[in-house]
C-alpha cells in the first residue's frame, strides 16, 4: 500500500511541477493564471511548497571536507547550489548545517 501511495505523490508532483512550469512561463501573475486555469491560490502554493520540499530533499545538505590551498586553511568554504559561503574554520558545525538549511527553504 505504501508503494501505491509514493507512486501517487510522485505522479502528483510530476503533474504540479509541470502546471508550475506553465504558470511560469505565462507570464502571467500566479494569481491570473490560477483564476484562468481554474486554480485555487491555496492550492496552487500548496504544490508549490510541496515541489520545493521535494527538490530540498535530493539535495539534502551535508558537509563535505575538501582538500584547501595552504593560504585557505583558516577557512570553510561551503557550496550549496548556486549559493557560496566562506566562514572560519573554527564554526560550529551546528551552526553551518542550519544556514544550508535555511538556504533549501529558498
Amino acid at each position: 500500500m505504501e508503494d501505491i501511495l509514493q507512486v501517487r505523490e510522485e505522479y502528483r508532483l510530476q503533474q504540479w511541477g509541470q502546471i508550475v512550469q506553465q504558470c511560469r512561463e505565462s507570464g502571467m501573475s500566479n494569481r491570473d493564471f490560477c483564476r484562468q486555469n481554474g486554480i485555487t491560490e491555496k492550492t496552487y502554493y500548496y504544490w508549490l511548497r510541496k515541489l520545493r520540499m521535494a527538490a530540498a530533499g535530493k539535495d539534502s545538505p551535508r558537509l563535505v571536507e575538501l582538500e584547501k590551498p595552504d593560504s585557505a586553511r583558516d577557512m570553510i568554504h561551503v557550496r550549496f547550489r548556486d549559493a557560496e559561503m566562506t566562514l572560519p574554520a573554527g564554526t560550529d558545525a551546528d551552526a553551518i548545517t542550519a544556514i544550508l538549511r535555511s538556504l533549501q527553504q529558498l
